[in-house]
Formats: C-alpha cells, sequence, structure tokens
C-alpha cells in the first residue's frame, strides 16, 4: 500500500505543481514527535491549502479514499529568495 500512496502523492505534488503551488511527495517524511506514531510516512509536502490537497489526491489516484491526507503540520520555512506560503506536510497514518 505504501507504494500506491507515494506513486498518488508523487501524482497528486505533480498536479499541485501544475496549479502554481510548491509541491514534492517525499517517501520517508518523519512527522513531529507528538503527532508521530508509525515512524516515517509517504506525505506531500506543499504550500497548497487542505482541500486543494485533497482535491489533487481525488484527481489522481485510482482510489482517493484510501490515501486521502488524515495529517498535516508544519514542514519547515519558505527558502530565502523564494516565494509561497509555508510548507505544510499531509500525510496519512498507518495506524488509525
Amino acid at each position: 500500500m505504501s507504494d500506491d500512496r507515494l506513486a498518488a502523492y508523487q501524482d497528486a505534488a505533480g498536479l499541485l505543481s501544475r496549479m502554481g503551488y510548491v509541491a514534492r511527495a517525499e517517501a520517508a517524511w518523519t512527522p513531529p514527535a507528538t503527532l508521530r506514531r508509525a515512524g516515517s510516512v509517504p506525505a506531500i509536502i506543499t504550500d497548497a491549502p487542505p482541500i486543494v490537497v485533497g482535491y489533487a489526491v481525488a484527481m489522481v489516484a485510482e482510489e482517493p479514499e484510501a490515501h486521502l491526507p488524515d495529517h498535516s503540520a508544519r514542514a519547515g520555512r519558505v527558502p530565502h529568495g523564494q516565494r509561497g506560503g509555508p510548507p505544510w506536510a499531509f500525510w496519512l497514518d498507518y495506524n488509525e
């Protein structure tokens, strides 16, 4: 399932990029300690709003319900000299 999820997140990140957002998929993103239950997880890192992230996953995944992120957390800062909102990570917790 994680390979399918990563592929869906990569495709969603590509769609978000084409929509003008900064986006990438990471195969092994580590959530903050307060939200960590399963160690590293596939995640979408983007400045897109949550509703747009859900839309992108729904548009590219064969079974969107199986991949829709249910958690999010800040994922750093905008690099100096670059535009865009603060990046957020979106992922699905395997243990829930």
